[in-house]
């Protein structure tokens, strides 16, 4: 696909209108792009990890992003909320799915209602700290069915980190290289490359497409459940949200933001069908 159809893609897409906000019986959406609220770390300097939780823009519509508003970062935020909307435009209109599409759709995993969403999405979890009620929280939601998508870390300390998140989450389970041979490659697309995607700068100034040095091959590793089902993916070394929220920037390259929108859309499909 061409940039020239990405651009056209973002433009049709805001100006076609928000749906209802109560849609009628039988419309609702089937699928919800849910980003998780975390506390993150803060810093040395300030007496170690201090809570980092940016509120979310409660009132944000997608066709805000028309009249040029949007793009808070850090944190939990980061790549919010135009990566939300663009990646929920894309896989309704490559796809078919009845995406809920008017607004972001941020939560904090203590909220009661977090289970009605299966699809969590958690952007640079290299900060993310979590409680042990948050840990045992999600522990529940993936063990119910639920999926998550982690994304965007970079380097071995940020990876440490987020490792020892998740032995919060799971004390048993490990994360897994996930090979290309794996059906969460071929639900919608066939995927063949673990391509790094890089972030908007590194990519249009055609700098490296890593972040840290201390590590800079991009892979892909996942935790399953008893029956072999995925319920955690997770893109290390690779930033498929900056790609989706500058998929319509004349200057990054469309196999970034092509192998982003493919990725995300395939787990989008597995988790819906797994």
């Amino acid at each position: 696909m061409k940039k020239t159809l990405f651009v056209l893609f973002f433009a049709v897409v805001v100006r076609s209108g928000a749906r209802a906000d109560n849609p009628p019986p039988g419309t609702e959406p089937e699928y919800y792009y849910t980003r998780v609220i975390y506390t993150g770390m803060g810093t040395p300097e300030r007496g170690g990890p201090i809570p980092l939780r940016y509120p979310p823009l409660r009132d944000f519509k997608c066709s805000d992003l028309e009249r040029g508003e949007g793009g808070l970062g850090g944190g939990w935020r980061t790549d919010y909320p135009a990566s939300d909307c663009k990646f929920i435009w894309g896989v309704e209109r490559l796809t078919g799915i009845n995406a809920y599409r008017d607004a972001p759709h941020p939560m904090d995993l203590m909220d009661p209602r977090i289970f009605e969403f299966p699809y969590l999405y958690i952007v640079e979890p290299g900060q993310m700290l979590l409680s042990n009620e948050q840990a045992a929280r999600l522990r529940e939601h993936l063990l119910r069915g639920g999926f998550l998508h982690a994304d965007d870390f970079w380097g071995v300390y940020q990876r440490a980190n987020f490792e020892r998140q998740m032995a919060k989450v799971f004390p048993d389970r490990k994360l897994e290289p996930v090979p290309l041979t794996h059906e969460i490659f071929h639900t919608f697309f066939d995927i063949d490359t673990v391509m790094q995607i890089p972030n908007v700068s590194n990519g249009c100034y055609g700098r490296q497409t890593w972040e840290s040095p201390t590590d800079t091959e991009p892979r892909i590793y996942g935790i399953s459940d008893d029956k072999g089902r995925l319920m955690v993916i997770v893109t290390y070394n690779s930033d498929l949200g900056d790609a989706w929220e500058h998929m319509d920037v004349a200057c990054y390259p469309e196999k970034y933001s092509g192998q982003a929108y493919r990725m995300g859309i395939n787990f989008v499909i597995y988790a819906m069908t797994h």
